[in-house]
């Protein structure tokens, strides 16, 4: 028997209407969603400000930090605006850079404010904090004039003993060269301005030797970026010396009684000890940008703890 049984409605208009079911309800579904995403939307871009740059602007660009994957942050020195690509992206350019130029997103991106030039004058006082509640003001004068005396000892320049010099003793006739660390662009401007300024206090000089270790930059979030030599593998051959270290507790318990407690911290303390000749031929070391001799005990020698802890006690005997 052919046909559809009575009470029953054909297959075709089953699937017609659930198709037409599902069709209506996606349409109510999308219109919620789409409801949904505008009031997400506008939660979101609440306090937002609209930014744009044009061609030729200097920005910064949030990156990672090398040693450091990652943490990142504003990298200059500022680079320059090519073209907007599109409503958010932006193509900048890299002169010290492999890739010439790379494309960035906006959030990616800040504008390099540059700062007013101005002229300030500065005024030493020796009459705030706890100077100016123990002090009288004939203290405090006779105070400031002591120290405008003797200002060249209190300068922030490092000067040069000639009690001590340090000297480098290997046990080993191995000639220790390692090859300069690769730097970014960044690290490499920041290490030739340490190193000008070293060559301007002379605590170092341009020269070559058989002996080279790597100078790298040491980054710590929320410090100052310093240069460090690594002289691991000349302290592996350098024949260790000894001079006891003083002992906090016994200083702190000998001035434990005293009236008065004057505390002088000395500008870059190692640096104030020149090296032997010998010393300065295994203390030399190597960026991407050349070659160098310390002329004074640099920071990172085995021996250089005990040096200065022996130059202290020498200089508190004469």
């Amino acid at each position: 028997m052919s046909g559809v049984r009575r009470g029953r409605k054909p297959s075709d208009r089953v699937c017609f209407t659930l198709n037409k079911s599902v069709e209506e309800m996606s349409g109510y579904s999308n219109l919620e969603h789409g409801k949904g995403a505008r009031q997400a939307k506008k939660w979101y871009d609440k306090g937002t400000v609209e930014r744009t740059f044009k061609p030729g602007d200097l920005v910064l660009v949030m990156a990672t930090i090398k040693p450091n994957k990652l943490a990142a942050s504003w990298m200059g020195p500022p680079d320059t605006v090519i073209i907007q690509i599109s409503e958010t992206n932006y193509r900048v350019s890299f002169p010290n850079r492999r890739e010439k130029s790379q494309i960035f997103h906006i959030n990616l991106l800040k504008l390099s404010q540059k700062g007013r030039n101005c002229k300030c004058r500065i005024e030493r006082t020796f009459g705030e904090g706890s100077l100016k509640e123990k002090c009288t003001p004939e203290e405090l004068g006779e105070l400031e004039r002591v120290l405008n005396r003797h200002r060249k000892l209190f300068s922030n320049d490092p000067g040069r003993t000639d009690l001590i010099e340090h000297n480098i003793v290997l046990i080993s006739d191995q000639h220790i060269r390692i090859r300069p660390y690769r730097t970014s662009p960044r690290q490499t401007e920041i290490l030739k301005q340490e190193i000008k300024r070293m060559l301007d206090l002379g605590v170092i000089e341009v020269g070559e030797s058989y002996f080279s270790s790597p100078l790298i930059l040491v980054e710590v979030p929320g410090k100052d970026q310093r240069p460090c030599i690594d002289y691991r593998k000349l302290n592996s051959v350098t024949r260790a010396e000894y001079f006891p270290l003083p002992n906090i507790e016994e200083r702190v318990k000998a001035v434990a009684s005293a009236k008065y407690i004057t505390v002088i911290d000395l500008t870059k303390g190692y640096w104030q000890i020149p090296l032997s000749p010998q010393a300065q031929k295994y203390a030399a070391f190597s960026t991407p940008f050349g070659s160098y001799r310390p002329l004074t005990m640099p920071f990172g020698l085995l021996n250089a703890p005990y040096c200065f802890s022996k130059f202290m006690a020498t200089l508190s005997q004469v």
